[in-house]
């Protein structure tokens, strides 16, 4: 085994022992490997129940599967320190990983349960288990290295999924209970657009939807492509597109009901001190309509249809600080350092964009719905870039008496969003960002 590769020889032989093994191990619980090597608990169950679907949007009787996790720190995965493997159309299928962590984490759990029964238990001759430790030592270590191994993929998925996090609410996003796939807050609106867009033209733009999960404590989730698992040490940028933030309904029920807010004066002052009227500063309070108005005013949303929200580069670097990014120039700027000046990544994010334009406007879910707050992801490595349409918690069908063309400037009670305006101006400093280059 010296004289070649240790991980190919080590691979090899325990893809022949996983047949035997699997069948007389009752660890090896194929199930449950998922979340063993995710969730990092040695003891962990997963339980499966129907939940009707109760939302108000579709009318559907179809049950939605829930699953709840119960997890506890397992110290040998928190403690290693594992080598970041990128993977590649090199690595061995996903079917044959499957199998041999499943055997791989069998085998481990066996290790370790066998080790606890002797230090938990009532108290043992001490050279009976230097004796037992001695002899299991060898088998112990060659084990360690190839659990090491089949678990790298799924750490740097732990970490790629922190990415997301940034660019979200704290709690908002978990790990998924699949390869492959995050966990994202429910929101019925959202959750039935995810499900409309698996079979619409843009489906190719959008996370794949993967139905509704629920936590140990209750709290429900959609389940969602996690779109940085095939990156590796990737860069990303949030860009909230169109011209306005807000629905229509949500300043109509503002107005309705004024109730000057402290946490909107202190949000806006955290911006702009001198924004306030002095009657606000008075009353320490702004309106929640004043505050979505005068906040969309500020950034390039209204002027080119879409504004950066967040960056965070490959090494780490992160900044939300774009609330006054408001001028052609500047969002140029901002977008030439965010690609570094990388002629090829500019031409795939242009004719990615391209696409999505034109998947959208012979889009039936387009052209039927109007996008508010929603994000385009911009996503790239060393090697590729692409971008996909995210954030569908404010998406609305339209009423029936309203077309809208994604272009027009908004005014009250039009619905337009901007979302082709934002695509349109995109597309165009990219242009010019790569005519320079």
């Amino acid at each position: 085994m010296r004289e070649s590769p240790p991980t190919r020889k080590i691979r090899y032989g325990l893809s022949s022992l996983s047949i035997s093994f699997s069948k007389r191990s009752h660890l090896n619980k194929r199930k449950l490997v998922r979340d063993i090597a995710t969730q990092s608990s040695p003891q962990q169950t997963v339980t499966h129940k129907s939940l009707h679907d109760s939302s108000h949007l579709e009318n559907s009787n179809t049950p939605n599967m829930i699953t709840a996790i119960n997890s506890r720190s397992n110290e040998y995965l928190s403690n290693r320190r594992y080598y970041q493997y990128p993977t590649s159309s090199s690595c061995p299928s996903t079917k044959h990983n499957k199998s041999v962590k499943n055997t791989l984490l069998g085998l481990w759990q066996s290790f370790n349960t066998d080790e606890l029964q002797l230090s938990s238990s009532s108290p043992v001759d001490s050279k009976y288990f230097e004796d037992h430790v001695k002899k299991n030592n060898q088998s112990r270590k060659a084990f360690s290295n190839v659990v090491t191994i089949f678990l790298t993929p799924t750490q740097v998925k732990q970490e790629r999924n922190q990415w997301i996090q940034l660019v979200g609410h704290d709690g908002t996003f978990k790990t998924g209970i699949h390869d492959g796939y995050i966990l994202k807050e429910l929101c019925e609106h959202e959750r039935h657009c995810c499900k409309l867009l698996q079979n619409d033209l843009l489906k190719d733009f959008v996370p794949k939807y993967n139905g509704t999960v629920q936590d140990e404590e209750g709290k429900l989730f959609i389940e969602i492509e996690d779109l940085l698992a095939t990156f590796h040490e990737p860069s990303i940028m949030d860009c909230k597109i169109g011209v306005r933030t807000y629905l229509e309904e949500e300043l109509d029920k503002s107005e309705r009901n004024p109730e000057p807010r402290t946490d909107l004066y202190n949000k806006m002052i955290a911006i702009d001190y001198l924004a306030p009227t002095e009657k606000e500063h008075e009353e320490k309070k702004i309106l929640k309509s004043r505050y979505m108005i005068w906040r969309e005013s500020l950034s390039s949303s209204q002027n080119l249809g879409f504004r950066i929200e967040a960056i965070q580069k490959s090494d780490g670097l992160m900044s939300k600080e774009f609330q006054r990014i408001k001028g052609h120039n500047d969002v140029k700027k901002q977008l030439s350092e965010f690609i570094a000046n990388s002629f090829p990544r500019a031409i795939q994010y242009l004719e990615r964009l391209i696409k999505l334009r034109s998947a959208c406007i012979r889009s039936n879910f387009f052209q039927t719905h109007e996008l508010i707050g929603s994000s385009l992801l911009f996503v790239h490595d060393e090697n590729k870039a692409s971008i996909w349409m995210i954030d569908f918690g404010k998406t609305r069908l339209l009423p029936n008496n309203i077309h809208i063309t994604h272009e027009k400037p908004w005014i009250r009670g039009s619905h337009e969003d901007g979302y082709l305006f934002g695509l349109d101006n995109l597309i165009s400093i990219l242009r010019e960002i790569i005519n320079e280059l």
